[in-house]
């Protein structure tokens, strides 16, 4: 094995200048600037990650990878050799800066043309913040289920047959709080935070919502009113609590998510809405036996633009035998992202 000693130039002449360079940035070694070894470092870290690589792949005899082991870019100012899992970058522009990275550590080393030092720095880089979604503007679509997850209206609630393209829900989620999981990554946490959910349930009829004489929620008909628009609109205060994971995608700043958890709500409001002859409108708040709170189960997926949801309420709409027995669920789009 071969030993290197220091130029015979570096002492006792320039003791001074190294106790300078050290005491000023901490210097870990001072030499002359020697542009070859740079170079040499470069070249013998590029070789032991291609070796190292190669002899890993030897052992996959039944099928065989091709992909990009170390990519080499060069300009008049920066030499780049990037490899899986970190990179090494030589810049020329004033000092000769080399810097190593893996993972979220960092060596520089910095050789100064003018004091001829060169110096030694370890950088931590911070990871980024794990960035949930959830805050932005939804808007979709509801309908119900009977117990049993069926479509289909359960016999005493006919009359809560909906327009399905006018039945629209609309949710404006305000603020949002963040979670990271992984210690080594950004790709997992928990999110939670605020929104406001508008429910408008569109009646395809013109049975006309109301409490009867025994304080269950049932219907009545006008039978002289021409109906245009027959509706029910619940306002609800919710919070959720979501488990999401990131994929990142390569050669894009944006990740392909999916999240999924629970969510728990306050009813805020509520009201019935008729239109009828000449424009006429009839408001009624009246709870109709709803129910305050609910809760259920959502789940969210995306990339870049487009952003989908769904809920599913897992406590039905009205109150436990003040009415038909329904389940609200809902699918739509994130509009727009806060």
């Amino acid at each position: 094995m071969k030993q290197y000693n220091l130029p015979k130039d570096i002492y006792p002449d320039n003791v001074a200048k190294f106790h300078n360079c050290f005491n000023q940035d901490r210097v870990l070694l001072a030499t002359k600037r020697r542009k070859p070894g740079v170079f040499s470092i470069l070249t013998m870290l590029s070789i032991i990650i291609f070796v190292s690589t190669a002899d890993a792949q030897n052992g996959q005899t039944d099928r065989q990878k091709v992909r990009d082991l170390v990519t080499v870019e060069e300009t008049s100012h920066k030499t780049s050799v990037i490899f899986p899992g970190g990179s090494v970058i030589v810049d020329h522009i004033e000092d000769t800066i080399t810097r190593l990275s893996v993972g979220r550590r960092e060596l520089q080393i910095i050789e100064d043309d003018k004091s001829g030092c060169t110096r030694i720095k370890m950088v931590h880089r911070p990871r980024e913040k794990f960035r949930g979604h959830w805050s932005g503007f939804d808007l979709g679509l509801n309908n119900f289920f009977s117990s049993s997850f069926d479509s289909s209206l359960p016999d005493d609630g006919y009359f809560m047959d909906l327009n399905n393209g006018k039945s629209v829900a609309v949710g404006l989620n305000f603020f949002q709080y963040d979670i990271g999981l992984s210690s080594y990554n950004n790709n997992t946490g928990l999110v939670t935070g605020l929104g406001i959910t508008w429910h408008n349930y569109r009646l395809d009829s013109d049975y006309i919502l109301t409490r009867l004489e025994n304080g269950k929620t049932g219907y009545y008909i006008e039978e002289d009113l021409n109906i245009r628009k027959n509706k029910l609109t619940t306002m609800f205060l919710t919070v959720p609590l979501l488990l999401e994971h990131q994929f990142p995608v390569a050669d894009s700043g944006k990740p392909i998510f999916i999240s999924g958890g629970v969510y728990g709500a306050f009813r805020l409001r509520s009201h019935t809405k008729l239109v009828y002859d000449g424009r006429e409108k009839e408001k009624s708040r009246d709870n109709l036996n709803l129910n305050s709170f609910k809760y259920g189960f959502t789940v969210r997926a995306g990339y870049r633009m487009i952003k989908l949801f769904a809920t599913y309420d897992m406590t039905p709409l009205f109150q436990k035998d003040q009415g038909p027995e329904l389940y609200p669920w809902s699918v739509g789009l994130t509009l727009v992202s806060f």
